[in-house]
């Protein structure tokens, strides 16, 4: 277990109703920034959720379908916040900017450098961004993530090459069963039901948005589940890992037989 009870946590997110967020921290190591994110916290439950190891979860099936994405690393951990030393799971991952790159959010890049009337597909045909666009599109769905606002896709540019690129996928927690977390809830919890969900890109019905997709960029998928939940048990409860599992399966047999008949 690391001891990171140094670093000092900010709020990055308020639920609206509760006095609950999300913390991040961050530190430097050989000259690089490393991130930490934690799962959902507040003053009575305090550390609770499985935020953090959504991440884990998407970057390694991300991994799997060769999707370009931020890199998470699950860390058991003593954090401190306001004096009380607590153990939990999180994860890190380092700042993806090169030398010489700013980002900005694809909102208001598309915002700043669209054509009259130009769509949010066009535009992403013309920056050479449409394929990974296609990509985000399609784990989106799988692993039913319901946060990519215009601000969860960032676009880079490098000052010295002018090259300009699309950031990799970051900022998928808010997916699978998230917000839930109690074993009742997970119970409950229904896998077959499209949950509405905030998408910049399209509508908030991932299923509809795959019809979207030239039918050559629908990815062929085959998850390795061994290799995607290995070593998250203690992290997670069986009950929410193998709740994500089923989901996953439902949601991938629907994807492939769109696939196959579209």
């Amino acid at each position: 277990m690391l001891d990171l009870t140094n670093l000092s946590w900010t709020k990055t997110r308020e639920s609206s109703g509760t006095a609950g967020s999300y913390l991040k921290s961050y530190s430097y190591s050989n000259g690089k920034k490393i991130y930490y994110k934690l799962s959902y916290y507040d003053d009575i439950n305090q550390l609770f959720g499985y935020e953090a190891i959504n991440e884990i979860i998407a970057a390694r099936i991300m991994d799997l379908l060769n999707i370009n994405h931020l890199n998470y690393s699950l860390i058991h951990a003593k954090i401190k916040i306001k004096d009380k030393i607590l153990e939990t799971y999180l994860n890190s991952s380092y700042d993806f900017k090169k030398v010489n790159e700013s980002k900005i959010t694809f909102e208001n890049f598309y915002e700043l450098n669209k054509k009259d009337d130009e769509d949010i597909f066009s535009f992403s045909a013309r920056y050479n961004f449409l394929d990974d666009i296609y990509n985000m599109m399609i784990i989106d769905y799988l692993i039913l993530n319901r946060d990519r606002h215009g601000a969860n896709i960032e676009v880079l540019y490098n000052h010295k090459t002018n090259e300009i690129r699309l950031a990799p996928l970051f900022d998928q927690g808010l997916s699978f069963l998230s917000p839930k977390y109690l074993d009742l809830d997970i119970r409950l919890f229904d896998i077959n039901e499209e949950k509405r969900v905030n998408s910049f890109i399209a509508s908030s019905n991932l299923y509809k948005n795959l019809f979207l997709i030239p039918k050559d960029k629908l990815i062929e998928i085959k998850l390795d589940y061994e290799y995607i939940f290995n070593n998250l048990y203690a992290a997670a409860t069986k009950l929410y890992i193998d709740k994500c599992i089923d989901l996953l399966k439902i949601r991938l047999e629907r994807y492939e037989d769109l696939r196959n008949k579209k």
